[in-house]
């Protein structure tokens, strides 16, 4: 996938510089003003990039594979906490009013490209090896082609954590438990389609719009993973975790302005494809280590309970809507099946063990 990754990026590129496209004066080719590094100015949506550590990580492999020569500046809180605020960092790359910048996957539904939506087919992809088997394969490259219909070229998809839902009043195990929920999430078709599905009502809400809707009630639960869920402070606000209900993972899209590519120099592109490529490989494992966050998030009052088998039926049946919606398109049917045949293929490894005193009422 790496390798077809950085072919089509190329390709771009070629593309790019045929029809004159730069968004940098030549100066900026080799170096910035008096032979200092070049800067590439970065949208990112969080904060910051502590609770986003394969995005960190692409930031800081691309200055030390450059040397110091090539930077990355991050801009935090693009969109200022909005609903659409994913959707206008995308935009302002396409616009070239900045270089770069990452999103959730889950967002591009919204904005005119629908090749990424099996990523976010819920219940799916339900484990980190499964997780890892679909980013490295040839699925990643053929969904960031679609980019260039919103004005951007991928760079790379990031694995990040599963995103489990976690509640305030009772956990969230059957379509029964979340009949009448307010449930907070990201703007996406797919992810609020499925929240429907089971009977909540989805509202976008995360950052500290979340931290609010909670305290006021506006929402009584929210999709998150556990790292996340554990150092935002979220523990006090919403205790009840359905353990294994994996609604669907996060994967961070890395992207650029064509444009302010094809001003940079082959050298240059090399060391920014080169991070994004160890990013990738690197990002799952940078983000699974539930053990920990379950033993601190029950160190604080969370309670996890797991959905029986026949919860877990109960809620897939709900959500067959949302499939049919999705089988619609061929071009995301078919991604759907070569995830279900990975799923198949790919051992989900030992459920992480919940403490015995994490699964009681105090």
């Amino acid at each position: 996938m790496l390798r077809k990754a950085s072919t089509l990026l190329a390709l771009i590129l070629v593309s790019a510089v045929a029809s004159g496209c730069a968004g940098a004066p030549p100066g900026d080719k080799a170096g910035g003003a008096g032979g200092g590094p070049v800067v590439l100015r970065m949208a990112s949506t969080a904060g910051d990039l502590d609770n986003i550590p394969p995005v960190a990580q692409f930031v800081q492999r691309a200055d030390v594979l450059s040397g110091g020569t090539l930077q990355i500046k991050v801009i935090n809180q693009w969109g200022d906490w909005a609903p659409d605020a994913e959707a206008q960092a995308v935009r302002a790359v396409g616009a070239g009013t900045v270089d770069l910048g990452w999103a959730g996957s889950r967002v591009f539904d919204t904005i005119g490209v629908p090749g990424l939506r099996a990523l976010s087919a819920p219940m799916l992809i339900d484990s980190y090896p499964l997780e890892n088997a679909v980013l490295h394969g040839a699925m990643p490259g053929r969904m960031l082609a679609g980019l260039a219909n919103v004005h951007v070229t991928g760079l790379g998809m990031l694995g990040e954590g599963l995103r489990l839902p976690i509640s305030t009043q009772r956990p969230l195990l059957t379509p029964a438990d979340w009949r009448g929920v307010s449930f907070g999430t990201y703007r996406s078709q797919v992810q609020e389609q499925a929240i429907r599905a089971v009977g909540a009502t989805p509202v976008v809400a995360f950052g500290p719009v979340r931290n609010h809707d909670l305290g006021t009630g506006q929402i009584q639960g929210f999709e998150l993973d556990l790292r996340r869920y554990v150092e935002m402070g979220l523990v006090s606000e919403a205790r009840h975790v359905a353990a294994n209900v994996a609604l669907w993972p996060q994967f961070d899209v890395l992207f650029a302005n064509p444009g302010r590519l094809a001003s940079l120099t082959a050298q240059q592109r090399a060391w920014l494809q080169q991070a994004a490529n160890e990013a990738t490989t690197d990002s799952v494992g940078l983000t699974s280590d539930n053990v920990t966050y379950i033993g601190q998030a029950c160190a604080k009052g969370a309670r996890f309970v797991n959905a029986t088998p026949a919860d877990l039926a109960a809620l897939r049946r709900a959500l067959s809507v949302v499939y049919q919606h999705l089988q619609a398109d061929p071009q995301t049917r078919a991604f759907i099946q070569q995830i279900q045949r990975l799923k198949n293929s790919t051992p989900a490894g030992p459920a992480p063990r919940i403490p015995a005193g994490c699964t009681r009422e105090p």
